[in-house]
């Protein structure tokens, strides 16, 4: 087994197992964290609720209360919102790492990102494989990623990306990965 499939199943193993005994990562407990989670009810957001949740976290969820509403367990904060703009609930408000899961166009993560910038220590883009465009081998890191042709990714619309069959859905996520944006750091 190379290690690219041990993190893969290890990471599965942990997110099915939310709600169960976190031992297999540490002995002890980490020091706890305010996490925001953007998105939340849906795609991995259950999962990383849980999870931190069971590791002593405090979580806050940001989203439009609309995918499986009253879902979450009790201790979540839920802030209603919307990533088109209206982010008021997330003004003058402080975590210690941000999760961004529902991302589709660049615009959402450069206005969450300026709203947030200076209240969080840790911005986390959860990307996809989307961005390698079609690949019939299954791609890695190394594989060549899509680039967008468009004029300008940040007037990117969801109801154009529609329109056109979601073919820019790749590129655009792509082209959110390169730069560092709003003073937030860049790992890679």
């Amino acid at each position: 087994m190379d290690r690219r499939r041990f993190i893969k199943i290890s990471t599965a193993t942990a997110l099915a197992a939310h709600s169960r005994s976190t031992s297999l990562f540490a002995d002890t407990k980490p020091k706890p964290m305010r996490i925001l989670i953007l998105g939340g009810t849906g795609f991995t957001g259950p999962y990383q609720v849980r999870y931190a949740l069971s590791r002593g976290h405090k979580v806050t969820t940001f989203n439009r209360g609309k995918t499986h509403p009253g879902e979450l367990p009790n201790q979540v904060e839920q802030l209603i919102g919307d990533r088109n703009g209206k982010l008021d609930a997330l003004k003058n408000r402080q975590w210690d790492v941000v999760i961004d899961n529902p991302t589709t166009l660049p615009a959402w993560v450069r206005d969450a990102a300026q709203i947030l910038k200076g209240n969080v220590d840790r911005y986390v883009f959860i990307s996809t494989i989307s961005v390698y465009g079609e690949v019939k081998t299954g791609p890695d890191e190394n594989a060549p990623t899509e680039k967008y042709e468009g004029a300008d990714p940040y007037k990117e619309t969801l109801e154009a990306m529609k329109a056109g069959g979601y073919k820019t859905y790749g590129p655009l996520r792509r082209s959110r990965k390169r730069k560092p944006r709003n003073g937030f750091p860049v790992k890679r």
